[in-house]
């Protein structure tokens, strides 16, 4: 088996507290496939001998419920390599709403991201109710990070 690109023998910091370690890094399409030691060969390969491989970051608290419908890199957190982004964890979203509150849980979450309301709603289309309509909007959104 080969892969598209193997990053070797750089030390792995991988995010998740453990100890950093020498390893290689297997990548495939988009998706990181393997970590640690990668006996198949790589179309492109890459020496990291003495250098740092951070395979991405995750982003636990962001503030992206909106900005992703406009910003689909969400620049603010992919420019400083954040891969992958947790939102609506810190007591408001977007869902659940009713038609009739839609203004207001704009206004609230202008407060707590500090985007103009008009904002929000011109860019987010509001044809969801449910938070499982939600979250059907959200995975139907074009994105460059994985939320």
């Amino acid at each position: 088996m080969s892969h598209d690109t193997v990053i070797r023998g750089g030390l792995v910091v991988d995010g998740t507290g453990s100890d950093a370690k020498v390893a290689d890094v297997a990548i495939d399409g988009e998706r990181i496939t393997a970590v640690g030691e990668v006996t198949a060969s790589g179309r492109t390969e890459i020496d990291a001998a003495g250098k740092v491989v951070t395979p991405g970051f995750v982003d636990i608290h962001t503030h992206l419920d909106a900005q992703l419908a406009w910003d689909p890199i969400g620049s603010s957190s992919c420019w400083h390599g954040v891969t992958s982004v947790v939102m609506g964890n810190c007591g408001v979203t977007f869902a659940p709403v009713k038609t009739e509150d839609i203004e207001y849980i704009a206004e609230v979450m202008e407060s707590v991201e500090d985007i103009p309301k008009q904002s929000m709603m011109q860019g987010l289309p509001w044809d969801w109710r449910s938070y499982g309509e939600y979250l059907a909007f959200l995975d139907g959104m074009p994105k460059r990070i994985s939320g």
